[in-house]
C-alpha cells in the first residue's frame, strides 16, 4: 500500500466537517476514549466507495466493521489515518510506536458519505481500542 494523498486522511481540531459541511469543533488534548471517539465520528478515509485492507488488500465497503491505526506527533493538530485493516488482520496492540507521536488504535464500521457525484468513506461508531 502507497502512502498516497488519498489514502492518509487527517482529523483536524479546528476545522473537521459534517457531512452537511458544518465545522465539528474537537479537543487533542487528551487520551480520554470518549474524546478520541467523538474526534474521529464522521472522519473522512479515502475517495470512493471501497478501502483497501493495509496487510491483505482486501476490499472493505460500506457497513463492514474495520480497525484503524491514526497517529499524531505532539506538535501538529491533526490525526492522521495511517492505516485500515479488515477484522481478520486488525491488530490488537499498538507496536512501533514513536517517541513525541501519539498513536491510536480504533475499531469502528465503514460508513459512506455523498455530496452530489463524489463518494468517500467515513468512520461510524468509532471505539478506542489502545493508545500509545
Amino acid at each position: 500500500m502507497t502512502d498516497s494523498p488519498l489514502w492518509l486522511a487527517s482529523v483536524c481540531d479546528d476545522a473537521l466537517e459534517s457531512p452537511d459541511g458544518q465545522p465539528q469543533t474537537t479537543s487533542t488534548g487528551t487520551h480520554h476514549p470518549c474524546l478520541l471517539e467523538q474526534q474521529f465520528e464522521g472522519a473522512r478515509i479515502t475517495a470512493g466507495e471501497t478501502v483497501p485492507c493495509y496487510d491483505c488488500g482486501g476490499r472493505l465497503h460500506e457497513g463492514r466493521p474495520i480497525s484503524a491505526r491514526a497517529c499524531r506527533y505532539s506538535d501538529e493538530l491533526t490525526y492522521t489515518i495511517a492505516a485500515v485493516y479488515c477484522v481478520g488482520c486488525a491488530p490488537t496492540e499498538l507496536t512501533g510506536t514513536a517517541h513525541g507521536r501519539d498513536d491510536v488504535i480504533l475499531e469502528a464500521d465503514l460508513g459512506l458519505a455523498m455530496a452530489g457525484q463524489t463518494h468517500w468513506t467515513t468512520l461510524v461508531d468509532p471505539t478506542v481500542v489502545a493508545t500509545a
